[in-house]
């Protein structure tokens, strides 16, 4: 297919690498780049897909306690270093040889990895002599974990300048770090364009004076229905409960069936309107997802936390409370209160929404690509 500007290496590990790489590539080709997006999963056997990523989720499912130990462990120096290696090595010997494939069958100038799992695969190809790409990387959490610092990357995109300091404790330069937000979808920038009525009006909403946004990652995650039922049986004033149930059929198919007015409960599938629904939410009730924070922090929503899952997610949970753009659902028996509390106090939502300004950015995917367009000029210079 010759020559292209940037490759874009994601991995299928919940919607939000791939949701960040689509979003940059979106932005690339606005600037005239030549860009491919590419499973890095998919340059291998599918069992090799299943021993990591499918091992990963089986224990954020049967023994989220174990994977808290392992995701602890792997922050330490020499676990992680050990870590990194033995998982580089198994990715490259089975990963290798069809990525190597498929650099040379693109050619690309620049290779933006979302994901850090192929990035060391990919540090071991720079070894060889043909290899001439630059790498980057997209990190889609408020975190800079252990396993994406690798001495081959050129340019690590962030999502706050905390993080920072944490790239250089890993032993990387500063000067390699862009805080740039986590990419978003250009959908966002238009949807904060919009009032709130223009947003109700083209998601055929009836006007509330009480919004509630509810998801739980695009799978569906977390104690959604619970706490559905909880607000629905509990509150005391006016709420209107809008659920994104994801690909969680069943979650979907339990909310439907509750007897309720579309005033009180609105739920929707998989949907691409959630920016037009967070542009009318006065609060978003979700699991800290690196992605869906940076939606709602680029849009000046409220995010009001439940328990997050073991790992990543609880280090974004504590940067965003830390932060001062999020509360949290400590006792999902409180929920009500909770939710209530920062309904009723303005002064507490509009101090939650100013801290946003310094962490939200819904042009983040384009000054990641405005970067990449520096690099992928200064390969073919």
């Amino acid at each position: 297919m010759g020559s292209i500007d940037v490759l874009i290496l994601s991995v299928n590990a919940g919607a939000g690498h791939e949701r960040a790489a689509q979003a940059v590539a979106a932005a690339l080709s606005r600037r005239g780049s030549t860009v491919k997006v590419a499973d890095a999963f998919g340059c291998g056997p599918r069992w090799v897909f299943s021993t990591v990523i499918g091992s990963y989720l089986q224990m954020l499912l049967w023994v989220p306690g174990f994977y808290r130990f392992l995701y602890r462990t792997a922050e330490k120096p020499v676990a992680a270093s050990l870590g990194k290696s033995l998982l580089t090595a198994y990715l490259y010997a089975f990963l290798g040889p069809g990525l190597r494939r498929l650099l040379r069958e693109t050619a690309p100038k620049v290779i933006v990895c979302t994901h850090p799992f192929p990035l060391g695969v990919l540090c071991t190809l720079q070894r060889e002599s043909w290899f001439r790409a630059k790498l980057a990387g997209v990190v889609t959490d408020f975190t800079v974990h252990p396993f994406w610092a690798f001495p081959g990357c050129s340019r690590y995109y962030l999502a706050a300048v905390p993080l920072l300091d944490e790239l250089t404790a890993l032993g990387e330069a500063r000067g390699k770090g862009l805080v740039t937000a986590i990419p978003i979808n250009a959908a966002f920038a238009r949807a904060k364009q919009l009032t709130r009525e223009e947003a109700e009006k083209r998601l055929g909403l009836n006007p509330v004076p009480n919004r509630v946004l509810l998801m739980g990652g695009s799978l569906g995650l977390g104690p959604v229905a619970g706490l559905v039922k909880r607000l629905l049986a509990g509150a005391t004033m006016p709420l209107q409960l809008v659920v994104v149930a994801g690909k969680n059929r069943l979650l979907a198919e339990r909310l439907q069936a509750l007897a309720v007015s579309p005033d009180q409960l609105v739920v929707y599938g998989f949907t691409q309107a959630v920016p037009e629904l967070m542009a009318c939410a006065d609060v978003f009730v979700s699991k800290p997802g690196g992605l869906s924070a940076s939606e709602a922090l680029a849009l000046g929503l409220p995010q009001i936390l439940f328990p997050p899952l073991p790992g990543h997610e609880e280090v974004n949970h504590r940067f965003l409370i830390k932060q001062q753009v999020a509360v949290t659902i400590d006792n999902l028996a409180n929920v009500v209160d909770i939710v209530q509390g920062v309904l009723a106090d303005p002064i507490r939502r509009a101090g939650l929404r100013r801290a946003t300004e310094g962490l939200g950015n819904v042009n983040a995917a384009e000054e990641v690509a405005g970067d990449l367009v520096t690099l992928v000029r200064s390969v073919s210079g």
